[in-house]
């Protein structure tokens, strides 16, 4: 019995001699782009600055702190975590109609992580209140 034989294929040669004019006329086009993006910028933005900000004139129901060790304050009294900031502000606000008697004021230190002074925004929002945010101008 006869085997049969395989014929060898011939390696398919790769051109990859174009591959680097491929490469720089890619960067060419991106810094061609890049430049008319800039100079198209027609749009006249204006950032949000802190010292633009208009000052709310509403009443405040109630205010509350947390301050650099993560101690939080319901209106100037130490409460034990944020559950008892949702209760306090969903008690002071059981018989409000209008959302002007729904102001909250928080305050919290600058160096406070994120998941510290949280829990707190959330359990003002769960109460129902309105956060009011305040802070101090950076100079």
């Amino acid at each position: 019995m006869k085997k049969l034989q395989r014929k060898k294929r011939k390696p398919i040669p790769v051109p990859i001699a174009s591959m680097g004019d491929i490469a720089f006329l890619l960067i060419i086009f991106f810094l061609v782009c890049s430049e008319i993006s800039k100079e198209k910028n027609d749009l006249q933005l204006t950032l949000p600055f802190s010292e633009h900000v208009n000052k709310v004139k509403v009443p405040v129901v109630a205010r509350v702190a947390v301050d650099e060790a993560g101690t939080i304050y319901f209106d100037g009294s130490q409460v034990d975590g944020a559950k008892d900031v949702e209760w306090g502000v969903r008690s002071l606000l059981t018989g409000t109609v209008s959302d002007d008697q729904r102001h909250v004021q928080f305050k919290c230190d600058s160096t406070l992580p994120k998941e510290v002074f949280e829990p707190v925004l959330k359990a003002i929002a769960a109460g129902g209140g309105i956060i009011e945010a305040v802070g101090e101008k950076d100079e």
